[in-house]
């Protein structure tokens, strides 16, 4: 290679470094919209702010200028400099949109979200053509810059040994800023975790698991003294929930209410020969056979059980603290508290959201296996109820039971089992295994935790408790046994029926029994108890939760699941599926085959927005 062509390539790498850098300073500049939305009460927050701020925004401009870098060592000096505009123009743009749509819905701009406005037909969004000028200005204005900023650095570079620097500085920034808000994480200081949600592509680093083993934390010293960092909640989270103020009276009689949550537990589970408990206690109860959870993992599963609103809405109530208005009401009324879980409270941090306002909670349950654990929370809430009767307590209870030997089908080895039955290997599975020695395991999982169950109904009813306590039995999601043919095996892979169709039986006193055939979800369960069983009958359902009515025929239009990273928008004949890896699929609601030629209906897309931000604080209310 001429060494004219060497030293031209080497002048664009050079020169595509210092754009690149350049352009981090112009988000950064753009970036500071996103201060009015965040908290800065004291001066650790400035300082975190301070930290994080350079080295996120920097990252951000050089997602696109490393494939930039590359190309300047194969594409001419010119041809570098007009690719290198484009993409700016079109970065810098993006993320001025952004902040317009945080301003609006306090979410990020996504890929799902472009393509709810484009399966829409151009229905969604319509733009008045004074707003379409402004917008067409500020893209020719930001351009004009870019090629300025390109013409500017033709001319004038800082020396190599600034680049260097520049560097270390981007990657200390965001070394301080992640390690910072894993120990702030740890030690439930939600200044600094508060800001996450706030800056776009900002994953910001846990280690909560890792720093317990390590004995740097102890999470039950560090939940008690979260007090001292914690900020007042409408602040902490800018959240306007509930979206309305609550109308409630004292229930006459107040009734105890019992919610017992078996993990991975699908509907057709529910068969007389595997969970005979739950069986019989259905000729008692209220019955619902197209139950839908609004999550396929345990995350989403719980949080939309106890807040009836969609999960997206995780992070903003866990930095605020911010309990469910269930959780709430109950206190309000003087209810007892015992929650017992199987499976840990700290990863996903439920402590810090469902049952935040709970005080002396139990973080973990001991016991090396969930059948161990799922044992010893049942003889816990055994003794629980003996305390109380002990004490001849008159004040209403609250519980919570949390079964985790259907997520990991491991039951005692002496506990009679379905035949043909496996040990689970994982590594054997694939699209021509035979699942049914698998689901064999899984069905005697679910018999053993049925068995728990039974001793908790018998326990109530020789307490003669079970004529004023609601029992709720449900699952956080479903499992998955390769129905699909396409190798889907357990949860959180697809949001199909198989993950999401779970079991619901109320027992519930004063109901005469019945059956319901019509669709239900996770959203309408917990307004359901706030307004018949709490004394908020005169609350409308939607000033606290996306309610469509648990015992309401009314056939659902549109639904939301969400997974740890996925989430989807779901029709009755397909559904909107964006991954983690920012790639969005339409896919047919039975076979999840790919489907073309749909339109997400305009109104639609206006609902789902709106109730994705409905209950964080307009701009008037900050």
């Amino acid at each position: 290679m001429p060494r004219s062509t060497v030293a031209s390539r080497r002048d664009a790498f050079n020169w595509v470094i210092w754009f690149t850098f350049a352009n981090g300073l112009f988000a950064l500049l753009l970036g500071l919209l996103y201060i009015q939305w965040i908290d800065i009460a004291d001066i650790v927050t400035a300082t975190y702010v301070s930290v994080l701020y350079p080295g996120q925004f920097t990252i951000i401009a050089w997602l696109a200028g490393l494939p930039l870098l590359l190309l300047s060592l194969l594409l001419p000096f010119p041809l570098t400099r007009v690719l290198a505009v484009t993409v700016a123009t079109a970065g810098i743009s993006i993320l001025a949109v952004d902040t317009v749509v945080y301003s609006l819905y306090r979410f990020h701009l996504s890929s799902f979200v472009l393509e709810l406005a484009l399966g829409a037909g151009g229905q969604a969004f319509t733009l008045s053509p004074t707003t379409q000028a402004v917008a067409i200005g500020a893209g020719l204005i930001i351009l004009l810059l870019e090629v300025g900023l390109a013409a500017l650095l033709k001319h004038y570079r800082p020396r190599a040994r600034w680049a260097r620097l520049a560097f270390a500085g981007m990657f200390a920034s965001q070394l301080c800023a992640h390690g910072w808000h894993a120990w702030a994480d740890a030690n439930y200081d939600t200044r600094i975790t508060s800001v996450t949600r706030h800056l776009p592509l900002y994953h910001a680093a846990t280690g909560k698991r890792l720093m317990k083993k390590w004995g740097l934390v102890d999470p039950q010293r560090a939940r008690g003294n979260q007090g001292s960092v914690k900020l007042e909640g409408a602040r902490r989270g800018r959240l306007n929930y509930p979206a309305a103020p609550m109308q409630c009276s004292p229930p006459e009689p107040p009734m105890n209410l019992l919610i017992v949550v078996m993990d991975s537990v699908r509907w057709d589970l529910l068969e007389q020969q595997t969970m005979p408990t739950l069986w019989d206690l259905r000729s008692s109860s209220q019955v619902f056979t197209q139950h839908f959870s609004n999550g396929n993992a345990t995350k989403p599963g719980l949080f939309t059980l106890f807040y009836g609103i969609p999960a997206s809405y995780w992070d903003a109530f866990s930095t605020a603290g911010q309990p469910p208005v269930m959780i709430e009401r109950m206190q309000a009324l003087g209810y007892d508290t015992k929650v017992l879980a199987s499976a840990t409270l700290v990863s996903p941090a439920f402590d810090r959201n469902i049952f935040s306002s709970i005080d002396n909670l139990r973080l973990e349950t001991p016991g090396k296996k969930p059948w161990q654990r799922d044992a010893r929370i049942t003889r816990d809430w055994l003794d629980y109820m003996e305390q109380r009767a002990q004490q001849k307590a008159e004040n209403p209870f609250f519980g919570f039971l949390f079964y985790d030997t259907t997520h990991g089908y491991e039951v005692p080895e002496d506990y009679p089992k379905f035949e043909p039955y496996w040990d689970v290997n994982r590594f054997e599975l694939d699209n021509d295994f035979d699942p049914t020695p698998f689901l064999n395991a899984y069905r005697t999982a679910g018999h053993y935790v049925d068995n728990q169950l039974r001793q908790v109904i018998d326990d109530l009813r020789k307490r003669d408790l079970l004529e004023n306590t609601i029992v709720v039995v449900t699952s956080d999601h479903g499992e998955e046994f390769n129905e699909h043919r396409k190798n889907y095996w357990g949860h959180g892979s697809n949001f199909g029926d198989y993950q999401l169709h779970v079991p619901l039986v109320i027992h519930w006193p004063g109901k005469q029994p019945h059956t319901y055939h019509h669709r239900t979800q996770h959203f309408d369960v917990a307004p359901a108890l706030v307004r018949n069983a709490l004394g908020c009958e005169a609350t409308s359902p939607k000033a606290f939760s996306s309610d469509y009515g648990l015992f309401n025929k009314g056939r659902l239009g549109w639904n939301m699941s969400h997974s740890y990273m996925d989430y989807a928008l779901l029709m009755p004949e397909y559904h909107l599926v964006k991954h983690a890896s920012g790639t969005v699929e339409l896919l047919d609601t039975r076979t999840l085959e790919p489907e073309k030629n749909r339109h997400i209906p305009g109104n639609v897309i206006q609902e789902v927005l709106q109730e994705m931000s409905r209950f964080y604080q307009s701009e008037g209310e900050k």
